[in-house]
């Protein structure tokens, strides 16, 4: 009895393996990547202008299908292709009626990528609080790093003892302007690779904004005012020299606003039908316009806004996705399910696809060779019934791990 039960737990554990890799080997075989088209805005000609990768290459192409060469785009997107043009004494003087000065060319320039695996990771809660305003005006990563449970509690990287000083201090600070702990999520940007440093924002236990600094070694909090009916998700925090905003806010309900330098004020989006969990948001921009991206799988909406964040016009675009092609397909009979150990996500999770009954007909097939090869061997009993279930609900991977293991002798 106890060999038979040991057959089916490693029958079911071939049908996870097969599950997770096979569809995994069959894709490296097979598919064809096709990556998402970058939209850009061109204010020479005043229309979208798209990069398309495609199996034989790389081309551009405007809203309307005529095609580019990338010297013609030089000259058609010269506030990205600033560098090339100015060095080749091509760019132009004034655009728009604007006068043109690159270094404010530089400083409006924006480019930010926002992925579901940028917003779903795994994070250990221990965060360096730089000196805002360092007395060499050069950021230093410093040996304190914090955390905030029933207070905010600096940790010495050194001695790995905490410091009760700061800790106080910086507890104190937040109770004054009504935090209370412990604190939901942390948003920051930790590195010193940045023009100057904001602090970082958090949300209290319940779901109030704050903004935390250190400015020459003195704690500055803020409470941020959030917009009526909206709760943070999270935060990308983004240095950027301009000074524009703070960073990327997404609320509980998927609204995307920009956390402004003006007065914490929060811009929203015109944009819809985001989801954090399964799109991609580039937004870019330059001295004139800003535009967004939303790209989901196979598609992707760009809304192009003033400075002023109006919504001005929209560009949409479509192509096939993977399971769209002719090997997508295919894998619909092949394989019942399939496994992935993560999603579009850092963290490490078993993804299940739903049950695709297409599949039956290969499964049939399968459980049909299972089925002669029993009666050859003259053991119909119950046991080689479920067999057969077995390879009929579960296709290949069933179909392998009985032919592998086979029954144990009476």
């Amino acid at each position: 009895m106890m060999t038979r039960v040991s057959r089916i737990f490693l029958i079911i554990l071939t049908i996870f393996v097969g599950a997770i890799y096979l569809p995994k080997y069959y894709w490296v075989a097979f598919e064809k990547r096709i990556a998402a088209p970058i939209v850009y805005y061109s204010p020479v000609i005043e229309r979208f202008v798209i990069g398309h990768f495609t199996t034989n290459g790389y081309y551009y192409s405007d809203e309307t299908g005529k095609r580019y060469t990338h010297n013609e785009m030089d000259r058609i997107l010269p506030l990205l292709n600033y560098r090339i043009l100015a060095a080749r004494g091509r760019m132009p003087d004034s655009l728009l009626h604007v006068k043109i000065d690159v270094n404010q060319v530089r400083k409006n320039n924006l480019i930010l990528n926002i992925r579901p695996k940028d917003i779903f990771y795994p994070e250990i809660p221990l965060f360096p609080l730089f000196e805002s305003k360092p007395p060499r005006l050069r950021l230093k990563l410093p040996q304190e790093f914090f955390r905030i449970t029933h207070r905010m509690e600096f940790i010495d990287s050194r001695t790995n003892q905490i410091d009760r000083e700061m800790s106080e201090k910086y507890t104190r600070a937040l109770k004054e302007v009504g935090f209370h702990f412990p604190a939901q999520s942390i948003f920051g940007n930790p590195t010193t690779r940045k023009p100057f440093d904001v602090g970082y924002f958090v949300v209290d236990a319940d779901g109030e904004f704050f903004h935390i600094r250190r400015i020459r070694n003195i704690p500055r909090c803020d409470r941020v005012t959030l917009p009526e009916g909206i709760r943070v998700k999270w935060m990308g925090v983004y240095e950027k020299e301009l000074k524009e905003f703070y960073g990327v806010v997404i609320s509980e309900d998927n609204q995307v606003f920009l956390l402004m330098f003006n007065q914490y004020y929060f811009q929203k989006l015109p944009i819809s039908d985001y989801d954090p969990k399964t799109c991609s948001l580039r937004l870019m921009g330059t001295l004139f316009y800003r535009w967004v991206s939303v790209t989901s799988n196979g598609y992707q909406k760009t809304y192009l806004m003033d400075r002023n964040y109006r919504l001005l016009k929209t560009y949409e675009e479509s192509w096939k996705e993977k399971y769209q092609t002719t090997a997508g397909v295919v894998s619909k009979y092949l394989f019942p399910f399939e496994i992935s150990l993560q999603d579009k996500t850092k963290y490490v999770t078993i993804h299940f696809t739903d049950y695709r009954f297409r599949s039956l007909i290969f499964n049939g097939i399968l459980a049909l060779i299972v089925f002669i090869l029993i009666i050859r061997g003259r053991k119909l009993r119950f046991r080689a019934w479920v067999d057969i279930f077995l390879v009929l609900v579960t296709g290949l991977f069933g179909f392998i791990g009985v032919l592998l293991l086979e029954h144990p002798l009476d």
